[in-house]
């Protein structure tokens, strides 16, 4: 296992980078940081490059400096942690928050990306039902914010350990850095659904059955304009299935990346 601090942004990695392979990029969501990729770590690292990072403000990552772009910045950390890691190409896997940069870096470098998977996202773009779904979410919603949600209650009743570890992770991160969390839905800054058919690369929408914040039914078809688009719904699935069913979650990212 690899580690490493580029630019303020810390970064784990395992396995051995291979340019004729793209690497395997993680970006978690706004209730964890690298670390809550452990089981993508043991499926995926030992016949495959695989890096992870905090994103600015998690973890042990430094948050946005003062007056930053904050979507300038979230590119230019993935862009910076891909170089560190000596990656030069990456399928890269986004969860709930890590949409929102795993999108922009597609957009703004589709030299680094190879495939794009959104899971449990709606990464930042202007899509009525997903921006109405979240806003309904947040009464259910308490400090954590989404991570208050990450998890099922059938999930939190029958692992209490997992749940412990997976509360345990987000707790390791400070509160939310608000100059995020004011860009993450500031309309002049989501992107709109045309704009997305700029992206060539494929793209994989993987949705929670049971989501509470972003259920089917208000991600499906916001990707429409993307040429090569694929959804998959995962039954039984929360905001987190790479968490709370890591086994098909894992066999179902195979199957993308394929």
């Amino acid at each position: 296992m690899a580690s490493g601090t580029t630019s303020g942004i810390a970064w784990i990695a395992a396995g051995t980078a291979d340019p004729a392979r793209p690497s395997l990029l993680l970006i978690h969501g706004a209730g964890g940081n690298s670390s809550a990729w452990w089981q993508q770590f043991a499926a995926f690292a030992a016949h495959r490059h695989v890096v992870a990072y905090d994103l600015a403000g998690f973890g042990h990552s430094a948050a946005l400096p003062a007056g930053a772009d904050a979507y300038q910045a979230l590119v230019g950390a993935a862009v910076d942690v891909l170089a560190a890691a000596g990656a030069s190409r990456a399928d890269v896997v986004c969860q709930s928050l890590g949409g929102w940069t795993g999108l922009r870096l597609a957009l703004a470098r589709p030299d680094l990306v190879n495939r794009l998977v959104l899971c449990c996202t709606l990464a930042g773009i202007a899509h009525p039902p997903g921006l109405a779904a979240f806003q309904q979410a947040t009464a259910r919603m308490d400090a954590r914010g989404p991570a208050a949600l990450g998890l099922t209650p059938g999930f939190e009743a029958r692992e209490p350990a997992k749940t412990l570890l997976y509360r345990q992770i987000g707790a390791a991160n400070p509160p939310l850095d608000p100059a995020l969390g004011g860009a993450m839905f500031a309309p002049t800054l989501l992107i709109p659904p045309a704009a997305l058919s700029a992206i060539k690369l494929p793209v994989h929408l993987i949705m929670g059955a049971d989501d509470p914040i972003w259920p089917p039914a208000s991600l499906s078809g916001m990707l429409s304009a993307v040429p090569s688009v694929a959804e998959h719904v995962m039954p039984g699935a929360g905001h987190s299935p790479y968490f709370e069913q890591p086994d098909d979650f894992n066999r179902l990212l195979a199957a993308c990346l394929a």
